[in-house]
């Protein structure tokens, strides 16, 4: 029978993991995905004629997408640089159009996502105590113009 086992359109996805695109070269892997934020602010609208008066809420200004992702820290420093080249003022170097792919356990991507224009707003490392076993964790905070959901 077509599509026994397969994941159907309405199956919940499931991802082990996150990965940063720029260029085709995978900038950075994160385990957590914090959230992906797009929002239409609403306006208010009245309508009126000679019988009523009518009151609606419109669509007004998009607010910039956001993504928010968490991983262990490593030793590299491609999400550093590209933030540095934010704190730098270098605009140009700074907005990149990228990719956010998220991956099964299996290893093959399950959603991707185009951020245009985007860039590192805010990278936040977490706290950690001397002489813990603890992971050091990081986290970024990435804006774009655009963000379009591009392939299952």
């Amino acid at each position: 029978m077509p599509g026994l086992g397969a994941n159907q359109p309405n199956d919940a996805i499931t991802a082990a993991r996150f990965s940063i695109t720029i260029d085709g070269y995978e900038i950075a892997q994160f385990s957590e995905l914090t959230g992906i934020v797009t929002e239409v602010v609403p306006v208010d609208f009245m309508e009126s004629s000679e019988k009523e008066v009518i009151f609606k809420k419109l669509p007004g200004n998009r607010k910039p997408p956001t993504i928010t992702l968490k991983r262990g820290k490593n030793t590299g420093m491609e999400l550093w640089a590209w933030h540095q080249s934010v704190l730098n003022g270098d605009i140009v170097a700074a907005r990149k159009s990228c990719s956010l792919v998220m991956y099964n356990s299996d290893g093959r991507p399950v959603a991707r996502y185009h951020l245009s224009n985007a860039w590192p707003a805010k990278i936040e490392i977490g706290a950690l105590k001397a002489g813990s076993n603890e992971v050091l964790t990081e986290s970024v905070v990435i804006v774009c113009e655009n963000l379009e959901r591009v392939a299952p």
